[in-house]
This record gives structure tokens, C-alpha cells and sequence, in this order.
């Protein structure tokens, strides 16, 4: 769907990685904005433990839907219109909505994580860590953005921050798929690395 190539990026050498993952370090100190859904707390904690493959798929759902969602119809419309453009490979459209949406809901977290699926999907990785710092300054709890974030460090060679967002995504959401699998292979490559040579 994207590329996350860096072309200009050396070694990893990316600051705006670097400060939105010293933020990752500080989400247990971040509170959501308050215009987000009350109901997002109890949904998330249930999501911890469900009782069924239904109920947690419904529950992931739920939490999802409460993203997009907001009390202004015009932003709703916006957000609708935007997430279709997404969905049929239009990412020039979607950015013209984005845009607009953050000037219309500066403090809404969605449209800062959408911003940065559409870099994603422009190769513009420098971009998306940007929106995806703005995300969780804002839903400190977005497992979504979390797991994209370490995605974006698995794809610098940024080990040990990957690794470390990936648990974090699960924190939030230990249903995500493949992020495990992804932290044991990561695990694997870095003991390998730091293992001694004439050991």
C-alpha cells in the first residue's frame, strides 16, 4: 500500500523519529484531549481481556469508530470523505480534506493519524512520524499509530525503537497481529549483533 523508503535518511539519522519516540517513552504521563469519547477507556481496558474472537473484533471496531467520530457533522462528512479517498487510492484528495479537517479540528488525534497513512502512501515517511507525533500528543492511546511508528523504525534498521513500539501497541491493543512474531525476530537480530564473536 506504501513505502516507507527514506532516501535522504542516513544510518536511520531521522530527528523527528528521535522526538516522537522520546514521546513513546512518556505516553503513561500524556491524558487523552478531553474531546475524545469517555467511552474510549472502559472499550480499551475491556480489550484486554475479551471473552471471544467476536467480541474482541467488535470491540476493536467500536474503538476505531469512536476515533473517527466527532459531535460537528461538517468534520464527520470530512473525515467520511477523506477515509474513502484512502480507500480508493486517491491520496492527493485526501490530503486536500486532511487539510482542511486541521484547520477545522486542530485538537482531533484521526485526522493527524490519517495524515500520516497518506505520507505513508506518498513515500513520505519524514511526514508521517510528524502526524504521528501529533496523533498521540492528542490519544496517547492510539495503538494504531503506535504500530505504525514501529514500523517505520523497522524499516530505518531503528531496532531497539521498533522493538519498543511494538510493545507498546500491544500494551494498548494485544490483539494486533504480527507485532509479536515482529518483536521475537527483532529480539533474534539484535542478540545476534551484540553476541560476542568468539563466543
Amino acid at each position: 500500500m506504501w513505502s516507507s523508503q527514506v532516501p535522504d535518511a542516513e544510518n536511520g539519522n531521522v530527528p523527528a523519529l528521535d522526538a516522537v519516540f522520546a514521546l513513546l517513552l512518556s505516553l503513561d504521563t500524556i491524558k487523552p484531549h478531553p474531546s475524545l469519547s469517555k467511552r474510549l477507556g472502559a472499550l480499551l481496558k475491556a480489550l484486554q481481556q475479551p471473552h471471544s474472537r467476536r467480541d474482541r473484533e467488535g470491540l476493536t471496531e467500536l474503538i476505531h469508530a469512536l476515533w473517527i467520530s466527532n459531535a460537528c457533522p461538517e468534520a464527520r462528512s470530512r473525515m467520511a470523505e477523506a477515509i474513502s479517498a484512502i480507500d480508493t487510492q486517491n491520496p492527493e484528495s485526501a490530503q486536500v480534506i486532511l487539510n482542511s479537517l486541521v484547520a477545522l479540528k486542530p485538537d482531533w488525534a484521526e485526522v493527524y493519524y490519517k495524515q500520516a497513512i497518506v505520507a505513508m502512501m506518498t513515500a513520505r515517511p519524514h511526514d508521517a512520524i510528524s502526524h504521528l507525533g501529533e496523533t498521540l500528543r492528542l490519544e496517547p492511546r492510539h495503538f494504531a499509530a503506535i504500530s505504525l511508528f514501529g514500523q517505520i523504525c523497522l524499516d530505518l534498521d531503528r531496532w531497539h525503537e521498533a522493538r519498543f513500539a511494538f510493545q507498546r501497541a500491544l500494551h494498548q491493543n494485544p490483539h494486533l497481529k504480527g507485532l509479536r512474531e515482529a518483536i521475537s525476530s527483532i529480539s533474534q537480530r539484535l542478540d545476534s549483533r551484540n553476541k560476542p564473536l568468539n563466543a
